[in-house]
């Protein structure tokens, strides 16, 4: 099925049996309901997710401009050598970096960045939803801990 978003040229397409989440999201942004229904969640996007695929459409759809810095010189870095999108329902908001050490039990955060315009303290469900997300990946890592920036840190 053609889709044509609006403001831009190029044509996507769907598969035809999912017309109907289209016809959901109209009524949710109608009605001013959240996505699917249930408070926002957050998902740490895996920079190969077929989500963040095409780099220009996440851009100019959400606003978030994403680049994969692993092969980055580490010099030219903007953000960090494996930083990872955080998606709150249905709108990117920030990085993060966790990096997994097996060896001490632990998952780091090395560091989080929210998108301009975005407030952490003005979502209530924010919190929760990052935690449960770092408890998935934690779990999914294997590790037995998280450890958190210092306060001071994430902004």
């Amino acid at each position: 099925m053609a889709v044509q978003i609006e403001g831009k040229r190029e044509v996507r397409h769907i598969p035809a049996e999912d017309e109907h989440f289209l016809d959901q999201a109209e009524r949710e942004l109608a009605s001013g309901a959240p996505p699917g229904g249930v408070p926002p969640q957050v998902a740490l996007i895996a920079p190969l997710d077929p989500l963040v695929w095409d780099r220009r459409l996440v851009r100019d759809l959400f606003g978030f401009d994403y680049l994969w810095e692993v092969y980055v010189p580490e010099g030219k870095r903007r953000w960090g050598y494996y930083v990872l999108p955080i998606l709150f329902g249905d709108r990117f908001v920030g990085r993060i970096e966790p990096r997994i050490d097996r060896k001490a039990g632990v998952l780091r955060v090395l560091g989080l960045w929210w998108e301009k315009g975005f407030s952490p303290r003005r979502n209530a469900d924010l919190r929760d939803a990052l935690d449960g997300a770092l408890e998935a990946h934690r779990q999914f890592a294997g590790v037995k801990k998280i450890a958190r920036l210092p306060k001071r840190s994430a902004t």
